[in-house]
């Protein structure tokens, strides 16, 4: 076993890996991590399923290690107990959080990719402190045959006399639940398109059906005056024009009739509109 029982000043911990045991820290600060090690490291003797960890960081110090990773974490990561915060780090891809909205009982999803993440490590850590409890699901890349997501529960331990602070944690593996949430979301996305488009076809149908009509009676009246008057009248002109101009709104009222999809374009101060050549399949015609 990576973490066997012991009877050192390791906290029962032979392969310890952390440095507060063996750094200047508070005797208060020793013997809780004693008393949860020993714990952890009992259940991973045991061989227990359960990814237990306990990581450390110190108020004012970006970095964060690890006093206790169990045998299946080390596994799973595919790395040694100290190469672990590095390890974990570069292989998120994104972290989702959950918030419960206690006005109208929703739940909202956050979600930050693993960039985005660095940069907002020390805020995303300040206020898991304040909470003193962080939940929250990651998407793990150990490459590209490798993804899967962990579920980390975790409870903070602050040790103000050392500025020092214990995370207490379990991860589970939810790669199936997420996968379903995935799809889950995907089906309700293709839904609303769906809902969409058949507004749009409907919209598409009514603008059709109004303006055909009066399109055919203005070009066929262009055309009755256009055979009244001489070719070298300037009203001849001007009834050509008109003619072309409503011959311009029956193409796009076909067009309006090929729409196969919903697809919409920037139009004037933020609003979009349904681009009708993309949606009718013709953008690239």
């Amino acid at each position: 076993m990576a973490n066997p029982v012991g009877n050192g000043d390791n906290g029962g911990v032979d392969s310890y890996c952390g440095q507060i045991l063996a750094g200047d820290y508070s005797q208060a600060l020793k013997e809780r991590l004693k008393t949860e090690l020993g714990i952890m490291a009992a259940f991973d003797d045991l061989g227990s399923p359960a990814i237990l960890y306990i990581s450390a960081w110190e108020e004012d110090k970006k970095n964060m290690w690890y006093e206790f990773a169990s045998e299946n974490l080390l596994e799973i990561m595919d790395c040694a107990c100290r190469e672990l915060p590095g390890k974990f780090r570069d292989s998120i891809v994104d972290r989702h959080m959950y918030k419960y909205q206690e006005n109208d009982e929703t739940i909202q999803k956050e979600v930050v990719s693993g960039q985005e993440l660095a940069r907002q490590r020390q805020s995303i850590r300040d206020e898991g402190t304040r909470s003193e409890y962080v939940e929250a699901v990651y998407k793990i890349s150990l490459g590209e045959k490798s993804v899967f997501w962990l579920k980390d529960e975790a409870v903070i331990e602050e040790f103000k006399e050392d500025k020092v602070f214990l995370s207490r944690g379990s991860l589970t593996i939810v790669t199936k639940e997420m996968e379903a949430e995935a799809a889950r979301a995907e089906e309700e996305g293709e839904c609303l398109e769906r809902g969409k488009l058949q507004g749009v076809l409907e919209m598409a149908g009514a603008v059709c059906h109004e303006l055909n009509q009066p399109v055919m009676a203005i070009s066929g009246y262009a055309d009755i005056i256009a055979m009244k008057i001489a070719e070298d009248d300037p009203l001849h002109d001007k009834l050509t024009k008109l003619k072309d101009q409503a011959l311009r709104v029956g193409t796009i009222t076909q067009k309006l009739m090929q729409i196969v999809k919903y697809k919409t374009k920037e139009y004037a101060k933020g609003e979009k509109i349904i681009d009708i050549e993309a949606a009718a399949g013709q953008e690239d015609e």
